[in-house]
């Protein structure tokens, strides 16, 4: 069985690969709201679940990441 050192381990390397995907390619993520198209979200996947980072295009070379929460977290928003 995995430990809980382990599996923090592989989350956090699943979360920086994931979040590379933003220095080229932020608007390929979806939107958090309609009426905000700056305001996105990185699906992440881990195993069967995952993580959602929320983040914010500020100008066209910086995003800032607001919240990381596990997808099944309820108060993501």
């Amino acid at each position: 069985m995995e430990t809980d050192v382990v599996a923090a381990e592989r989350a956090l390397h699943a979360i920086k690969e994931a979040v590379e995907l933003l220095r080229f390619s932020p608007f390929s993520c979806r939107k958090a709201v309609a009426d905000r198209p700056f305001l996105r979200e990185l699906i992440i996947p881990f195993g069967s679940e995952g993580y959602v980072a929320l983040f914010e295009i500020e100008q066209s070379s910086t995003v800032t990441i607001l919240a990381l929460r596990h997808q099944r977290e309820e108060d993501y928003r």
